[in-house]
Order: C-alpha cells, then structure tokens, then sequence
C-alpha cells in the first residue's frame, strides 16, 4: 500500500518533464537548485514536512516505452493495450495482489514490466507515486482514479497546459532526439479533454513558476490528506467489464500479429511479380496504402462490422478485404 498517487499530465512540450525535474530535485536534497532558496518563504512548511515523512517515486512513460515507441505507438489498439497493462500491474503492485495478468501478451510486455517493476521496487506505506504522461483522454485518468478508490489512498490530477503556439515553440528548441512531431502535438491539442476540477496550472507566459510550486506541492498534500474512499459499484461489475476489455484488445492484437506476418509475405510477392513496383517510392507508398488497409480492418473487427469465428482463417478473410477494396 503507498499513501498517494498524483498524475502529472498534459500536452507535449508544456513543461511536465521540467516539473518532474525540479521535483526530483526538491525532494532529493539537492543543495545546489536555487529555486529552493527562492521559493522557500511560499512553501518551506510543506516541503520541510514532506521531505522527512514520504518518499517520492517518479514513473515515467517516456521511460518505459524509450527504444519500443516507435512499434507502440504504431496503431491505437497496441499503445491502448500496453497502457491497461501498465495500469493492471500497477494496481496489482499497489494491492499487493500475488497474480500477474495473464491475458494480455504483447511484444515488449516483459521488457516494459521489467522497467516497472524497478520504478515501483522502494513503494512503501508512505510513498507517493506521481506518474507522467500525456493522459489527454478522461478515461486514461479515471482508469488510475480508479486504483486509488480500490486501495483508498489519495489521488490527485495535475494538468500542465499553455497555449498550442507556445507549446509549437518550445517543442523547436528541444534537442532533436526530444522532439515531437507538429502533427502529433497539434492531434493530442485537439483531443485534450481538460476537467475543471484538477489543478490547472497554465505554463504559458512565465513557465514554471513558485507560486505554481506552491499550488502543486499544496495539492499533493491535500491528497495524501483525504485518501478515496471505496466504491462498491466498482469491485465485480466493473471487473467483469475490464477483463472482457483485455480479452477483447487481446484477440485484435493477436489478428493483428497475424496480419502483419501476411502483409510482408504478400508485398514479397507483390513486387516480385509486378513490374511497376521496379521503382522504390511505388514499393513504398503501396506498402503504406495496405498497412492502411489493415488499420481499416482492425478497426471494423473491434466495432464487428467484419465477424469472424475462431476457425476462420483470419488471413484469407483479409486477403478478400484487400481484393474488394483496392
């Protein structure tokens, strides 16, 4: 059991990693950060306090996914299912449950529960757990406001947000390995879904600020202060519904494992007996157009607008998909 969960969230290049930085820094003693010195008149009561009675553990996604994120991130269903996983473990990790999950079996599942693991090793009674990522989606929150009623611990959400023009600037100063594409920013912007009643702390004129250190640091200690309380709506009913969602995520990523092998054996075979695919840049936009075509077809499965049953062969149904859409 810890004391606390708080999730840092927000768009790309609006100051999370920044914030996690100084944090890390606050809580670990650094002598050398300034900013102590500067700010220590808004909140020496509460850091002094915490600096002695909880340990700090930061998680990171960035850091779970570094080197895999590029195949996670390929398709929805794939990156959605590495979250429930992490969001399953960590709910088994905080409860202290034995079991691990066994439904849902991914490509880098053992790697990424490896870095978990280790993030979550020192947890203990009075630890507090603050976790960042984008979470631009209400359910990616509620998914861990969930954990915190299970366990009755504190939770607390904290979005770091400023304005897209800002956040496009910044983004260009980054190192180039740190970017993030315009288009990625611009697409997390347009689904962001803010709620009112976090903390809202907006990055955009003067960055971070020691008055936004301020209201942070009060709101995590408010949290710790009034853990969540259980509900019982949420033990079986809502159990059921999440083991049926690993289930089903499961059985599209398992098709579409399948799919893919198909893929590279039919574009082998595409380019070999065609002789337009002689130029490089036709190979490559047809290999797109039905990488396309199988975003299509997962898509259509997960909503059951193409059925199927377990003795059909999954290959062939997508090889007449592509042969009456292209």
């Amino acid at each position: 059991m810890i004391k606390c969960i708080i999730l840092i969230c927000g768009p790309p290049a609006c100051l999370k990693s920044t914030l996690i930085q100084i944090l890390q820094l606050l809580f670990n003693h650094y002598q050398i950060l300034n900013l102590e010195f500067f700010c220590i008149k808004k909140f020496d009561e509460i850091f002094n306090r915490k600096k002695q009675e909880n340990i700090y553990n930061f998680l990171s996604f960035d850091d779970l996914f570094f080197n895999y994120e590029n195949d996670i991130i390929e398709n929805e269903s794939n990156w959605k299912l590495y979250r429930l996983l992490i969001a399953n473990e960590i709910e088994n990790y905080i409860l202290s449950r034995i079991e691990k999950n066994s439904l849902i079996n991914l490509k880098y599942s053992s790697q990424i529960l490896n870095r978990l693991y280790e993030s979550l090793k020192n947890l203990h009674h009075n630890s507090i757990l603050i976790i960042e990522d984008n979470f631009y989606y209400s359910s990616m929150r509620h998914r861990y406001h969930q954990i915190a009623q299970r366990a009755e611990i504190g939770f607390a959400i904290i979005h770091l947000y400023s304005n897209i023009i800002i956040a496009l600037e910044r983004n260009q100063k980054r190192h180039i390995s740190k970017r993030v594409s315009n288009i990625s920013i611009e697409n997390i912007y347009s689904k962001y879904d803010l709620s009112n009643d976090d903390l809202i702390i907006n990055t955009t004129n003067q960055g971070l600020t020691c008055e936004h250190l301020h209201q942070i640091l009060q709101r995590i200690e408010q949290a710790c202060n009034k853990p969540e309380q259980q509900l019982n709506l949420i033990d079986n009913n809502e159990q059921r519904r999440l083991a049926t969602e690993i289930n089903q995520q499961n059985i599209i990523y398992q098709i579409d494992q399948k799919l893919r092998k198909f893929i590279s054996k039919y574009l082998k075979e595409e380019f070999l007996n065609n002789e337009k695919f002689q130029i490089i840049n036709e190979k490559k936009l047809y290999a797109e157009m039905i990488n396309n075509k199988r975003q299509i077809f997962l898509e259509l499965i997960k909503h059951k607008l193409i059925l199927f049953n377990n003795n059909e062969d999954i290959e062939n149904l997508f090889e007449q998909f592509l042969k009456e859409n292209i």
